[in-house]
């Protein structure tokens, strides 16, 4: 997500998620702030989902998913080139695609060509041209990559 955007809007969803969620539990307490039980369950499970995407997208940013796919990208290029210094004089470039993709494979990612980034330039060492083969990471990183 945009930095200057996120710093914008996370704190306004913490307040909306939260105040959702008070008033939802609240009405069970018999604080009623809202008409009937339907009203508080909607208010609790609203205020639960934007916390929860919330929580995906800072936890996501702040763990890295997909940065640490941008940073093994970039150590496969490292390990390709410094394997194969030829390759990068013009001898054979599909060496270090190959080299490239095959680093990346070993370290859990996928060939995937679907992002429009990857279709601009669909070269071994873009990262968004990659998924996780795990499926939590693989959510995670491909709810981010809809954001850049």
């Amino acid at each position: 997500m945009n930095q200057d955007l996120a710093v914008f809007l996370v704190p306004f969803a913490l307040i909306i998620g939260c105040a959702l969620l008070a008033a939802g539990g609240l009405y069970f307490i018999n604080i009623r702030f809202l008409r009937d039980a339907r009203y508080a369950i909607a208010s609790l499970a609203g205020g639960a989902i934007i916390i929860g995407l919330l929580e995906i997208i800072l936890y996501g940013s702040s763990v890295g998913f997909l940065k640490e796919q941008q940073l093994t990208t970039s150590q496969c290029e490292l390990d390709a080139e410094s394997a194969h210094p030829e390759a990068r004089q013009g001898a054979d470039p599909a060496i270090l695609h190959r080299a490239i993709t095959g680093c990346m494979k070993e370290a859990g990612y996928e060939w995937d060509g679907n992002h429009s980034h990857c279709k601009e330039a669909p070269i071994a060492t873009n990262a968004f041209c990659y998924v996780p083969t795990a499926s939590f990471d693989r959510a995670i990183t491909t709810f981010q990559m809809n954001f850049e």
